[in-house]
Order: structure tokens, then C-alpha cells, then sequence
């Protein structure tokens, strides 16, 4: 393969992981606490748009970064919704603590619930950790009894059961995504706890997706993808000309 379709190759590769990180951020545009995607290569096409010079293999777009996607923690809008046991979190790189069997998961979706024994934990049911151990509500307890104050002190019937515990992860790249919006920690990664987060009940944090401009990006890929398949077949015929000329 040629030097020339060799770097067209090689944009074609970061195009398609463009894409599919576009695809995954337009699938959780509606996902509570969901942080979007976003790859050393948008940077570098985001730069070669701005200066006119944005087609495949003409600036060695794959050439000029490693193709690694990073996380954008970003603080998504907070959106009401009344119910108690809805917690948002205001202040980025601050995360809830779920407990779970394989370890620790770090999470931004303040979607909770409570267990018929009175345990506070989310959708999926995983333990909601407290400042001092675990959460544990009085049973039969009505969700309007809760309040939830912005340092996490959970109050129920005016008398303090808990404080929901909030951690600062002090490098965010360090952060790993582990499914269903949560967040899991490379082992020499540390958190401290979140002194300037604030929890506000009755919201949730929405989604940091942009879906006009993720489908504006979707569409710019895919046609640079159309025009580098086009730019590999011609470069193709150009060399099997050539092969013929020597040939000949």
C-alpha cells in the first residue's frame, strides 16, 4: 500500500471510532448524569474545518493523534421533578459512591430508591454509600417524610438517619466508563471528599449531550468517510495505471 493510501487508511480508522463515539452519545442523550464522548481526533477536525483543509488523507488527520477517547465531565443542566428521592449533584468532578461487590462505582445519576428494608440505593439496586457507613431509612417511611440537605444529611421525620457520601476524584481521566452511567477508578487513582459539591433534592442532572451538535458532527463524518473511500479507489486506480505503464 502506498505512503498516500496508507494515511487515507488511517483517517478512515479515526473516522469510524468518531463515529461510533458520536452514535454511543446520541444514545444516551436522555440518560440522567450521562457524560459524552469525546476524541483527541474531533479536536484535530474541529481545527482543520476551521482552517478550510478538512479532507481525508490531505493533512494526515489519523497521522497527527492517537485515537483515544476521553470523558467531558462537564456539569449537565439540572432539571426538576419534585420527587424527594431525586438528588442532584452541583459542582463538577464530584460523584455518589455505589457499593457493589466488585468494588466501588462512581456515579452521577441521583435517581434514588429505597428497598423494602429501608436501604437507600439506585435504580439497579446498588447500595447508595454513607459518609459513615450504610444508609438505612426507617421502614415504612413515605418518600415526602425524606428531606435531603445540599451537604447530603438525610432527615426523615426531622430527626438526621444518614449523609450520603460524595467523593472529588482528583484526576478524571483516571475514570473508566463501567455501564449503566457509572464510573469505575484505576487503582492509583484518589478522591477526597467533596467539600464544594452541593446536592439539591427534587432535580436530576441531565445529560451533558448536545444532540443538534452531535448530529451536525455525525454528518460531517460521514462524509468525510464517503470522500476517503472515494479518495482510496482513485488513488487504487491510479497505481494499477501505473502497473500497467511498467508492465507494458
Amino acid at each position: 500500500m502506498s505512503d498516500s493510501m496508507s494515511v487515507t487508511a488511517s483517517d478512515l480508522g479515526a473516522l469510524t471510532r468518531q463515529y461510533e463515539s458520536i452514535t454511543h452519545n446520541l444514545a444516551n442523550a436522555d440518560t440522567v448524569g450521562f457524560k459524552r464522548q469525546i476524541s483527541q481526533f474531533r479536536r484535530v477536525m474541529n481545527q482543520l474545518a476551521d482552517d478550510g483543509d478538512l479532507i481525508p488523507g490531505s493533512q494526515h488527520i489519523g497521522h497527527h493523534v492517537a485515537n483515544k477517547v476521553q470523558m467531558d465531565f462537564t456539569q449537565g443542566v439540572l432539571k426538576g421533578t419534585g420527587r424527594p428521592l431525586d438528588v442532584a449533584i452541583h459542582g463538577e468532578g464530584a460523584f455518589f459512591v455505589l457499593e457493589t461487590d466488585q468494588g466501588p462505582l462512581y456515579s452521577r445519576n441521583g435517581s434514588l430508591h429505597l428497598t423494602a428494608d429501608g436501604k437507600l440505593v439506585d435504580a439497579a439496586e446498588r447500595q447508595i454509600a454513607g459518609q459513615n457507613g450504610q444508609i438505612t431509612l426507617p421502614s415504612g417511611l413515605g418518600e415526602s417524610q425524606i428531606q435531603i440537605g445540599q451537604d447530603g444529611t438525610i432527615s426523615a421525620g426531622g430527626n438526621a438517619v444518614g449523609k450520603i457520601k460524595l467523593v472529588e476524584v482528583e484526576d478524571l481521566t483516571q475514570l473508566r466508563p463501567a455501564g449503566s452511567g457509572c464510573y469505575r477508578l484505576s487503582v492509583q487513582a484518589k478522591t477526597k471528599p467533596a467539600e464544594k459539591a452541593k446536592l439539591q433534592q427534587g432535580f436530576l442532572e441531565t445529560s451533558n449531550v448536545d444532540a443538534v451538535e452531535e448530529l451536525v458532527k455525525l454528518i460531517q463524518v460521514s462524509r468525510l468517510y464517503e470522500a476517503g473511500v472515494k479518495t482510496i479507489a482513485s488513488q487504487d486506480e491510479r497505481l494499477q495505471n501505473l502497473m500497467r505503464v511498467a508492465q507494458g
